[in-house]
């Protein structure tokens, strides 16, 4: 016979056993290979036996079968699962647990049967195993003197506290996270981090508004220098600058050693530009932005290199000591675009300059008393395109600004407190 005609070997044994009935008992299970690695196996010829299928092979060709090794086959011959006989044939083996599910699937009464063996051999083994450890225990049974009993149990407790030590130490090295099966969700120690007491991190009972204009609890508190740049109202400073563009510089606010070479430089430019106010109006605005803004950014950086143009803007506006108006050699008037000679009613009048730009004026053109005028030559004075509030230093919102009717001074109804422009002088 072939070892690989499963189904001769089959009626072979069947004939060498000599009857029908095939017990529950004599169906074995066994692990091959026998060590860790090894699986669960029953043989084709005994489970076609025990089910009473002639062809197992063709009826149930879809199991995994294989042929058994010769070394298999000492192995099942020293456990007394096969015979002699039986060892020189071609002997099958099926997988343990697709031989049980077919059993419950289709001969359900021979599983009950083959269930109260399995449970009879369990209760066996226990048994068995339970008398063995009764015979050790007897073989070593010792008397413990009492004078050593306190001994003993040092040695547990130093035994047990060296495996808490170990298990402790691999739960932090080794063992740091573990998979959780409920949540499949890998659990890591969680940071060694300062924890805020409770009462610190509590959330408050309207923490967060779901509606516009509902409660809430927590706001952003903005300091008084954040607040100029809001749009409350009005804002009172301009965007920052970039601190990564050069800040522009105007060469309006030069002395009387620089006038020379300002002078040059105005007069190449009369040309080109249609008005010499307008454009020393853009340099005035840039160079008041920048100062006033560094003025707000270091408010107590004194050791700072003062710009060329001698001071901020900020304080342009106030009376200095000592100060000496701009002098400008044939200036025109804006209004009447006459000189001193002249004014509008031909008569002749000394101008005022802005220290700003190069704008001037007779003070009857601008409608100003002798003793503004006067007042005005005692500070840098600044024309009506120049003019910055003194106390933001900024030149914009000219709608809600008003002039001081004895010094001429800028200032801004919300610098001051006003909400509206007031009537009168």
């Amino acid at each position: 016979m072939g070892s690989g005609d499963s189904s001769r070997s089959c009626e072979t044994s069947s004939q060498d056993l000599g009857y029908s009935y095939f017990p529950a008992e004599n169906l074995i299970e066994y692990k091959w290979p026998p060590d860790e690695t090894g699986e669960y196996y029953m043989l084709q010829e005994q489970v076609s036996e025990y089910l009473g299928v002639t062809s197992f092979k063709r009826k149930y060709p879809d199991l995994e079968r294989r042929d058994l090794s010769h070394k298999e086959k000492l192995y099942l011959r020293e456990l007394n699962v096969i015979t002699e006989t039986q060892c020189t044939l071609g002997l099958t083996a099926l997988r343990s647990d697709e031989v049980i599910d077919l059993m419950i699937k289709e001969y359900p009464a021979k599983h009950a049967e083959y269930s109260v063996i399995l449970q009879e051999k369990e209760r066996q083994r226990i048994t068995d195993h339970y008398k063995e450890y009764s015979q050790m225990q007897q073989q070593n049974t010792q008397k413990v003197e009492a004078s050593k009993v306190p001994e003993y149990i040092k040695k547990a407790a130093k035994k047990a506290a060296e495996f808490n030590s170990n298990l402790n130490r691999e739960r932090m090295e080794e063992r740091r996270a573990y998979f959780d099966l409920q949540t499949h969700i890998i659990q890591v120690p969680q940071g060694k981090y300062k924890i805020l007491p409770t009462e610190r991190t509590k959330v408050s009972p309207y923490p967060v508004a779901l509606i516009p204009g509902q409660f809430q609890e927590y706001y952003k508190r903005y300091s008084p220098d954040e607040l100029r740049y809001l749009p409350l109202n009005t804002a009172l400073y301009e965007p920052p600058l970039d601190p990564e563009l050069p800040a522009l510089d105007s060469d309006g606010d030069s002395d009387d050693a620089e006038e020379g070479r300002g002078d040059e430089k105005r007069k190449t430019k009369g040309n080109s530009d249609n008005s010499s106010g307008n454009v020393s109006e853009g340099d005035c605005a840039t160079d008041n932005q920048e100062d006033s803004f560094q003025g707000r950014q270091k408010p107590r950086d004194k050791s700072a290199t003062p710009r060329k143009d001698g001071s901020k803007r900020s304080v342009l506006s106030k009376s200095v000591p000592g100060y000496k108006p701009k002098v400008i050699p044939n200036a025109i008037c804006g209004i009447c675009l006459k000189g001193k000679e002249s004014n509008k009613k031909g008569k002749p009048e000394a101008l005022i300059h802005c220290s700003q730009c190069d704008n001037s004026g007779h003070p009857s053109c601008l409608d100003m008393t002798p003793e503004l005028v006067a007042m005005i030559k005692t500070y840098p004075w600044q024309c009506m395109e120049c003019k910055t509030c003194i106390i933001c230093g900024q030149p914009h919102h000219e709608e809600e600004m008003m002039f001081c009717d004895v010094c001429d001074r800028g200032y801004h109804t919300f610098c001051v407190g006003l909400d509206a422009l007031p009537s009168g002088n």
